[in-house]
């Protein structure tokens, strides 16, 4: 038998070794290749290494052709491409639409997501959905774009509420109840405040005879609203939801400069910090604030108040308009500290962790220089800062860390002050009295239909809708228009 002769054995176990050597081999090959694949790292065509990013592209529709660099790829919306890491000029197209453009820098072995491009139709789509005899007392979406609360012109307590889940059905008639508003002997209106984060209960300042007084309306139980300034008992200036809920309250007295916290359950007032200028709230116990306590008249302190700690973030100059945002992007906090004469804006990445630290202030991770910057805001999914005055804007992506300068060409109409966010990407306002959007870093522009600047555009949860709430083009009134943002093709 073989394995009984010692030369042939001895080839056996030759061959065992070289079979073992070569799968080794193997392995560490494959595994060099997974590993350098992990990296981005590829062969082109003509054996050259090269390094690879991801790309992600969706948009609103989907099924959109792809092109990058002149070519046309072979997938469509929405897809993944692992890419050589270059610089590449990106084009979204579909029938009936304008493309969408942009010129990416996709880096090595990174991941770039482009989630969401909307396409605009070449061709909009208007009808009316309610009309009115005159100009509304007020209009306001809840967070969650559901639902549209308007006030009827010429009837300060009775509102229509329309569900955007439920565009066909007519919207439903609510009326205050008697004697909740204290009543006007020469003029009146409404300015709506905040809505809280249940989406039902929505904060209206009711300005009267050159006063003014808060009204908490109900719109799912409107017998359960509220007259704040009486169920307070206080005469603040200022009422802000705390943490979003309606029953708990921020209240602010410029005279005083006194900044405490109320309940609907305990109506006595809780003095929180003195000597206020300027606050932002965030969750339940977390204030950015300007303060005079400790500086010389021409100087401002900015801190944050966490629960009972509070910190110096940075000083500014004595303003009468003082620039303050905070939210948290991605768990992280991120403050926005500036003043119209200072002409910057100041923005800061965990700054308690750093006060907290061997560090007397904190440092910004970026600074948005606008000459004499008159509004901020945060982008709803928290991504970018925007600092604004009129027709110059300065945004900050937090996430990929870059800042974008520009100066639009279309005016704002008054009485605006400033632009909005449409979403997490995209800025919008009013011009020559029609609707102006564009990507945070000014590509993608478009004007689409008529939109008075007296109201803002309300979207459907899912985008697909813009409602306007306009003069009518032929006879007098107002209506509440739709505008499909689909071609008929794809609705």
């Amino acid at each position: 038998m073989d394995f009984l002769d010692p030369k042939k054995r001895r080839q056996h176990i030759i061959m065992l070794y070289i079979g073992y050597g070569l799968i080794s081999v193997a392995i560490v090959a494959t595994s060099v290749v997974l590993l350098y694949q992990s990296y981005g790292f590829g062969i082109n065509r003509k054996g050259d290494v090269i390094q690879n990013g991801l790309l992600f592209l969706s948009s609103q529709p989907a099924a959109a052709d792809i092109t990058i660099n002149g070519n046309l790829v072979g997938t469509k919306t929405n897809t993944r491409l692992v890419t050589p890491a270059a610089t590449y000029k990106i084009a979204l197209s579909k029938s009936g639409y304008d493309d969408w453009k942009r010129v990416i820098i996709l880096d090595p072995s990174s991941v770039a997501r482009f989630d969401y491009p909307i396409l605009i139709p070449s061709k909009l789509t208007t009808t009316a959905l309610q009309t009115y005899f005159g100009p509304p007392t007020m209009a306001s979406p809840s967070p969650d774009r559901r639902w549209l609360a308007i006030g009827e012109p010429g009837a300060m307590t009775t509102f229509d509420i329309f569900d955007f889940n439920n565009p066909a059905k007519n919207a439903t008639v609510i009326k205050l109840p008697d004697g909740l508003l204290t009543k006007a002997t020469v003029a009146e209106s409404w300015l709506p405040m905040e809505w809280s984060d249940d989406n039902s209960h929505l904060m209206l300042k009711h300005v009267y005879d050159d006063k003014f007084e808060y009204i908490l309306l109900n719109r799912s139980n409107v017998a359960e609203s509220v007259n704040l300034s009486r169920s307070l008992g206080a005469s603040a200036d200022e009422l802000t939801f705390r943490d979003k809920k309606y029953d708990k309250y921020y209240l602010y007295t410029a005279a005083t400069k006194l900044l405490s916290t109320a309940t609907l359950q305990n109506a006595t007032p809780q003095t929180v910090i003195e000597k206020v200028l300027e606050y932002k709230t965030y969750g339940n116990d977390i204030v950015l604030y300007a303060t005079d306590d400790t500086t010389p008249p021409s100087k401002v302190n900015v801190r944050i108040l966490d629960g009972n700690k509070s910190y110096a973030v940075r000083t500014l100059p004595s303003d009468t308009n003082y620039l303050l945002d905070i939210t948290k992007y991605d768990g992280t906090f991120f403050a926005a500290v500036g003043a119209t004469s200072d002409n910057r804006v100041s923005i800061y990445k965990d700054p308690e962790a750093q006060i907290t630290s061997a560090q007397r202030l904190a440092v910004p991770v970026n600074v948005l220089k606008v000459t004499a910057p008159n509004y901020i805001s945060f982008s709803s999914n928290a991504q970018f800062i925007m600092a604004e005055n009129g027709q110059q804007f300065s945004v900050y992506d937090v996430f990929n860390k870059k800042d974008y300068n520009y100066t639009s060409s279309a005016p704002l109409d008054m009485p605006q002050t400033h632009a909005t966010w449409m979403d997490g990407n995209r800025l919008t306002y009013a011009s020559a009295n029609n609707m102006h959007v564009f990507d945070y870093d000014y590509t993608n522009r478009h004007t689409l239909m008529p939109n008075t600047s007296s109201y803002t555009p309300f979207y459907s949860p899912d985008y697909r809708t813009i409602y306007t709430l306009n003069p009518n083009k032929y006879g007098a009134g107002y209506s509440v228009f739709k505008t499909s943002l689909l071609t008929p093709a794809d609705q």
